[in-house]
C-alpha cells in the first residue's frame, strides 16, 4: 500500500491497483460520458451538495487533462492535468490564460484520490468542492459546462516549464454537458410489464435547398384496449445524421379530428409545426444532447384513455445548415409503456415568448433581454377547471444560437422563486432538467421565461421565428396532472416596438397578415421588417429597447385542449410583466446570507418616449391590435 504526500504544487499517491486489461466501469459513480467520437476518453462522475468526484479513464499512457471552460475554449478554464509515472499518480490544479500551458494555480483545489495505468489505459480519480472560493476555479453547478479533454502518449518530465506537460496536438476536444443533473431511476415497474414501440420517419429525403425543414408523418399507436402509461422513452438516431436531426416532437391526436394515414412506405411531408393541429398534445420529445428520459415514479404519459385516437404525429426538425446533398433520415424514438398506472397523468405546457417576428433581437447587444409570461387570469381558470394545483417536475429550457442565458420562475404571494436557470446555454445541448424538488402552481400564480441573447457579432436584426437563423424563448414545464391548458405565451405590444423604430401609424392587412405603415410619409411603404432594420442599432439603443420592451405591456394568448369548458378568448389581453420579490442567494464566499430584493424599474416607459415625435399614443384601437395579433401568432413547438 503506498502513502500520500503533497508537494507544493502536486498531489501525488502510490497506485494502489495495477490491472491488465481495460478499465471497468465503476459501479459507485451515477453518472458517465464519452468525450470523444472515437470513445477513447471517458470520465465518470458522482456528487454531493458540496462536492463533484470524477474518474477519467484515458487510451494513453501519458498525462490527461480536464477542463472546465467558460465558452469552450482555453482562456479562463479551469483544468486538472494528472498523470501516473513509475507507479505514483500525479495530479495538478492548473487554470488558462491563453491557448499555451495552462499555468498552476496557488490554491490546489483539484484532490486527487487514485490513479493507475494498465496495459491501454490512464485512470484517474479526483475530486473537488463544488464552489472553492479561488478566483480562477470556475463554479460547478446545474449550468451546461463545456467541459474540456486532452491527453499526449508521454508523461511530462516536470510540472511545468519546458519539461511539463507537453502540447497535446490532436488528442483534444471539447464536450457540453450536465454535471449536476437530476437522475430519475424508477423503482416501482416490473420489467416484465413493459412495452416498447419505436415511432421512426421512412427514409426522409432532408432537403438541401433549405437549412431548416421541419417533417411531420401520422403513426398509429399499438393496439390496446386500455389505458397505459409512457415512462421512457429514448432516441434512436439513423448513424451519420447526429449533426442533421436537431430535435422532434410526437403530438398525441384527439379523436375528435380525423387524420391522414399514409401508406407504411411513404416518408410524410415538409409541414410547418403550427400545423401539427390537431394533435394538440405534446406526448414526448427529445433535442440533440439528450440521452434516455424517464419519467419520475408517480407520472406517466396516457395513452389509450378515451380521448386517445390512437394516432400521433412526429414532427422532425432538420438542421442543414452546410446544404449537404443526399441525405436520408429514419431517425425517431423508441417509448416505453406499461399496464401498470402510475398515480398522476404527466402533460406538457409551454410558457415564454410567442413564437413570431414581433419577437426581436436587435444586433451589437451583449446582454440583451427578453421575456414572456402566462397569464395569471388564464391559468388559473385551468386550474379552477381542473381543482387542484399542478406540480412541476421538469423543464426544457429553450432558445436559439443567440441565447446565452434563460430561467423560469414562478410568483407565489408576490415572491419569485426559480424553476430552472441556465446561465450558460448551449443550443446544441437541448436537455430535459428533471427538478429535485417539485414546484407545485396555484391559482393566482404566474409564470414567467427570461432569455438573455449574445447578438455582439451580429450586423442585423434576428426575428422570431421556425428558422434555424431566427430567435425564440420558451419553456416546456412537465407536470402533473394533467389539465387542458397546452400554451400560455405573451409578445410585447406592437406599441411598443413599432414606436421604438419611428412608426407613427399603420393599418393591418387582414390578407396578408403584414402591417402597412401610413405614418410617417418617409416610412410609407416600408415593411414592419425594413423599420426594424432601419433602427440605427447600438449596444445603448438596445439596451433601452430591451427595457422599454420589458417596462411595456404584452399581448398574451393560451390555447387549450378542445374539450375545455374554458372560454380562451377572455385572456387575450393587454398586461405588464408580472414582478415578484427576488430572493438572492446566500453567497458562501462572502458570507452573505439570503435575501429578498425587489425588483428593480426595468427602464423608461413609452410614456417618456411622448412628445418626441416618433410614437403618437393611441393611433392604434387596442381591440383592433389584439384582433390582428390573435392572427398572426404561430405559437409552435421550439
Amino acid at each position: 500500500m503506498g502513502k500520500v504526500w503533497c508537494g507544493s504544487c502536486t498531489l501525488t499517491l502510490a497506485a494502489i491497483v495495477v490491472l491488465l486489461g481495460k478499465p471497468v466501469g465503476a459501479s459507485d459513480f451515477d453518472h458517465h460520458e464519452t468525450l470523444d467520437v472515437e470513445g477513447k476518453f471517458r470520465i465518470l462522475w458522482k456528487f454531493d451538495d458540496e462536492k463533484i468526484e470524477f474518474e477519467a479513464q484515458v487510451q494513453t499512457a501519458g498525462w490527461v487533462g480536464l477542463g472546465l471552460s467558460p465558452n469552450g475554449g482555453m482562456p479562463g478554464s479551469d483544468i486538472a492535468i494528472g498523470w501516473v509515472k513509475d507507479g505514483i499518480a500525479h495530479l495538478t490544479d492548473r487554470y488558462a490564460e491563453a491557448k499555451a500551458q495552462p499555468r498552476m494555480d496557488e490554491s490546489q483545489d483539484w484532490e486527487l484520490v487514485s490513479g493507475y495505468e494498465n496495459g491501454t489505459h490512464t485512470v484517474l480519480r479526483f475530486n473537488r468542492k463544488l464552489t472553492t472560493c479561488d478566483v480562477r476555479d470556475r463554479v460547478i453547478n446545474e449550468d451546461t459546462i463545456r467541459v474540456l479533454w486532452a491527453w499526449h502518449d508521454d508523461d511530462p518530465e516536470d510540472e511545468s516549464g519546458v519539461s511539463g506537460p507537453t502540447y497535446h496536438g490532436a488528442n483534444r476536444g471539447v464536450k457540453s454537458t450536465v454535471l449536476l443533473s437530476n437522475i430519475i431511476t424508477p423503482t416501482n415497474i416490473q420489467e416484465s410489464l413493459n412495452y416498447t414501440f419505436d415511432i421512426l420517419m421512412k427514409n426522409v429525403p432532408v432537403p438541401y435547398d433549405k437549412d431548416t425543414t421541419y417533417w411531420c408523418r401520422v403513426f398509429q399507436l399499438p393496439n390496446i384496449t386500455s389505458k397505459h402509461h409512457i415512462v421512457k422513452y429514448e432516441p434512436i438516431i439513423t448513424p451519420g445524421n447526429e449533426g442533421v436531426v436537431h430535435h422532434l416532437l410526437i403530438y398525441r391526436c384527439d379523436k375528435r379530428h380525423q387524420v391522414t394515414i399514409l401508406p407504411d412506405g411513404d416518408p410524410g411531408h415538409a409541414c410547418e409545426p403550427q400545423f401539427s393541429r390537431p394533435c394538440f398534445n405534446i406526448l414526448a420529445g427529445w433535442g440533440v444532447g439528450v440521452g434516455t428520459v424517464l419519467t419520475p415514479d408517480h407520472v406517466g404519459y396516457p395513452i389509450g384513455d378515451d380521448e386517445d385516437s390512437g394516432y400521433v404525429i412526429m414532427e422532425m426538425h432538420y438542421d442543414n445548415p452546410q446544404l449537404a446533398s443526399g441525405i436520408h433520415d429514419s431517425s425517431g424514438l423508441r417509448l416505453t409503456y406499461t399496464p401498470e398506472l402510475r398515480d398522476n397523468d404527466m402533460g406538457v405546457l409551454l410558457v415564454g415568448v410567442a413564437v413570431n417576428k414581433y419577437h426581436v433581437v436587435p444586433p451589437h447587444a451583449e446582454a440583451f433581454v427578453s421575456a414572456g409570461f402566462c397569464n395569471s387570469r388564464c391559468l388559473s381558470a385551468f386550474l379552477e377547471e381542473l381543482g387542484q394545483p399542478i406540480h412541476i417536475v421538469g423543464v426544457n429550457l429553450a432558445t436559439r444560437p443567440l441565447g446565452v442565458k434563460i430561467s423560469a420562475r414562478v410568483i407565489h404571494n408576490g415572491t419569485e422563486t426559480e424553476i430552472a436557470r441556465e446561465d450558460n446555454y448551449d443550443y446544441d445541448m437541448q436537455l430535459t432538467r428533471m427538478l429535485k424538488k417539485e414546484i407545485t402552481v396555484y391559482p393566482g400564480d404566474s409564470l414567467i421565461i427570461e432569455c438573455t441573447y449574445d447578438s455582439t457579432h451580429k450586423e442585423h436584426v434576428t426575428f422570431g421565428g421556425l428558422d434555424i437563423k431566427d430567435e425564440l424563448c420558451l419553456a416546456g414545464f412537465q407536470y402533473y396532472p394533467k389539465f387542458n391548458l397546452t400554451d400560455c405565451v405573451s409578445t410585447p405590444s406592437l406599441y411598443t416596438t413599432t414606436g421604438f423604430a419611428g412608426i407613427q401609424d399603420a393599418d393591418f392587412d387582414y390578407d396578408t397578415l403584414e402591417l402597412n405603415i401610413t405614418a410617417p410619409a418617409a416610412m410609407v411603404g416600408m415593411t414592419y421588417e425594413d423599420a426594424i432594420k432601419a433602427v440605427p442599432w447600438t449596444e445603448e439603443k438596445a439596451q433601452t429597447f430591451s427595457d422599454m420592451l420589458l417596462n411595456g405591456n404584452f399581448h398574451t394568448r393560451c390555447l387549450a385542449n378542445p374539450e375545455s369548458a374554458v372560454d380562451i378568448r377572455l385572456f387575450d389581453e393587454y398586461l405588464p410583466l408580472p414582478r415578484g420579490l427576488r430572493v438572492t442567494p446566500e453567497d458562501v464566499c462572502s458570507g452573505r446570507t439570503a435575501q429578498e430584493t425587489t425588483p428593480v424599474n426595468p427602464g423608461p416607459t413609452m410614456e417618456d418616449w411622448a412628445g418626441s415625435g416618433a410614437w403618437r399614443p393611441g393611433v392604434y384601437a387596442v381591440p383592433v391590435m389584439a384582433a390582428c395579433l390573435a392572427l398572426i401568432y404561430s405559437v409552435v413547438k421550439p
